[in-house]
């Protein structure tokens, strides 16, 4: 349903703000001195800063647990859900989960969260920096459906980060794939990187390739390119552009979400 986020959000274009939280147990990177109260903390304090800011919704990601696992370990789901609902306790603004590349705990976190959306893939063949990953649409849509959480939207990428496709269709012959086997309930296209900008082309290749459907912006969006996706794009995903010195994985800037909400309002 193309009005999906318009009817749950009440917002003709959806902003969707990124915590990016610290590493989480589990992971290598994981300060364990520091422990879960310090990912919650700085979780919090970046959820205030986008909900401050005017984000309509925030999603909260692993980014910084690398290499990503296909399959989380129990510690690490265990340790987002904590941190999810200590955040989710203290910002009144509805919130979406994308733990890479893993949807099922994705979906589990958001069920447990009273979480809206999950950002994952559905379809496809992937190969590149994060090895081999093929998408298992089949068993993610029963495990929600299992667990009675239909009412978690699936945005699933028709384009991939650090990897290639293998299917060598179009982006836009991929995205309708999503949307009629993947039962996806929006699409997401995004830049070769976190932080790179998606090309306008292509998003609007999607667009009218699945006209009944959310497309969502994924990478790269910013107070100087917002105006021209959102001619063509339904949600966008902001995470680096807004971040301390336009790095993915340092801090929010509240001056430059300020901006960001102040080139929409414009």
């Amino acid at each position: 349903m193309k009005t999906l986020f318009k009817d749950r959000y009440r917002q003709g274009k959806l902003l969707i703000g990124m915590v990016h939280t610290l590493p989480l147990p589990g992971s290598p990177l994981y300060d364990r001195a520091g422990g879960v109260r310090k990912v919650a903390r700085q979780a919090l304090q970046e959820a205030q800063i986008l909900r401050n800011a005017g984000f309509h919704t925030i999603m909260y990601c692993n980014e910084s647990d690398m290499p990503y696992e296909q399959r989380m370990r129990p510690e690490t789901i265990a340790a987002m859900t904590d941190v999810i609902a200590e955040c989710q306790a203290h910002v009144d603004i509805p919130h979406g989960v994308n733990m890479l590349i893993d949807p099922y705990a994705s979906i589990a976190i958001a069920h447990a969260t009273e979480g809206g959306f999950v950002r994952c893939f559905l379809t496809g063949c992937y190969v590149g920096d994060l090895g081999q990953y093929v998408p298992d649409a089949a068993g993610v849509l029963r495990m929600r459906a299992d667990i009675g959480a239909e009412e978690i939207a699936i945005i699933s990428n028709v384009t991939a980060g650090f990897s290639v496709n293998l299917d060598h269709r179009s982006v836009a012959t991929a995205a309708k794939g999503a949307v009629f086997l993947g039962l996806a309930d929006a699409v997401c296209v995004s830049g070769p990187a976190a932080g790179a900008e998606a090309e306008l082309a292509m998003v609007k290749s999607v667009a009218d390739a699945v006209p009944d459907t959310p497309v969502v912006v994924g990478t790269g969006v910013s107070r100087e390119n917002i105006a021209s996706l959102a001619a063509v794009a339904d949600a966008f995903i902001v995470g680096t552009s807004i971040k301390v010195d336009g790095k993915t994985l340092n801090p929010v800037d509240p001056r430059r979400a300020d901006a960001l909400m102040q080139a929409i309002a414009a």
